[in-house]
């Protein structure tokens, strides 16, 4: 049976352990302690499962529950003679395995990121009603930028009857937000509607929004920033407005960890029958 360590991560990671465990494979894992799991190193393993993305800013491999940072370099002196890396591979990555190592990007394939654009905009859902005290069909939901995830959001808040604005840059995504039924505007005049928005989700990673516009956010409503950074906005200098800011980051992990983990064993077990 093949060998599998699992490298850093969140809670998607540890579900997808068990289910691996569960399929019968052997499986490790390194950097979870701060969950109570210890640490489970194997020899040699065929895979090497990396989070995705695979590495935070500063360079190290983004695992928030390991109680010591891991660094990239380590991983790959201690498993030189790994054959098959998936999960986030971007060039960094392969730079520092080398080209004699097959790689799989999570990132590059089209029916995960869908999968995974579906459950980070579940999530943004969960995300605003557990901070509001109303319901979705009484509520103006803005969604800046018309990609997988803003459409796949427009249509869940639509199915809730809430009123839905979404902006796009590009005059054929303009028209393509009128053909679904929702109110469309271009993104650079976004500032038009803070007046009257109850909540405003950006899922563009870019600063398309001035941070002054925040002070024009009518109270109580809230921003949601789902894009990854530089995000759609400064958000220390929205914060600074008194405006409320959210971050939400890794959405799918922290609110769906076994439907991620799904996501990701689908993948797996696609590309297992071509692995090492």
């Amino acid at each position: 049976m093949k060998k599998i360590l699992i490298v850093g991560g969140d809670r998607r990671q540890t579900e997808l352990s068990a289910m691996l465990k569960r399929k019968g494979y052997i499986v490790g894992i390194k950097g979870f302690e701060k969950l109570g799991l210890k640490d489970e190193i194997i020899k040699e393993p065929d895979y090497l499962f990396l989070p995705v993305p695979c590495l935070l800013p500063d360079g190290y491999i983004k695992a928030p529950y390991a109680k010591q940072p891991i660094e990239l370099k380590s991983v790959v002196c201690a498993y030189p003679d790994c054959k098959y890396v998936l999960g986030g591979c971007d060039d960094t990555v392969k730079e520092a395995f080398g080209g004699n190592i097959k790689y799989f990007d999570l990132l590059a394939d089209d029916a995960f990121l869908v999968r995974n654009a579906l459950l980070t905009a579940q999530a943004a859902v969960c995300a605003y009603l557990k901070q509001s005290y109303s319901a979705l069909c009484d509520t103006h939901c803005a969604v800046v930028g018309y990609g997988r995830i803003g459409r796949l959001l427009c249509r869940l808040l639509a199915a809730h009857c809430a009123k839905v604005t979404a902006t796009a840059r590009k005059d054929c995504d303009v028209e393509l937000i009128k053909a679904d039924g929702y109110n469309a505007m271009y993104t650079r005049d976004i500032a038009d509607v803070f007046f009257t928005a109850d909540v405003i989700w950006n899922t563009v990673p870019a600063n398309v929004i001035d941070a002054e516009d925040f002070s024009s956010l009518r109270g109580g409503a809230q921003y949601i920033e789902l894009a990854s950074p530089p995000y759609g906005t400064d958000i220390k200098a929205a914060k600074s407005t008194g405006a409320c800011v959210y971050l939400e980051q890794g959405l799918p992990g922290r609110y769906f960890p076994v439907s991620a983990a799904l996501a990701m064993l689908n993948v797996f077990e696609r590309e297992e029958k071509d692995g090492p």
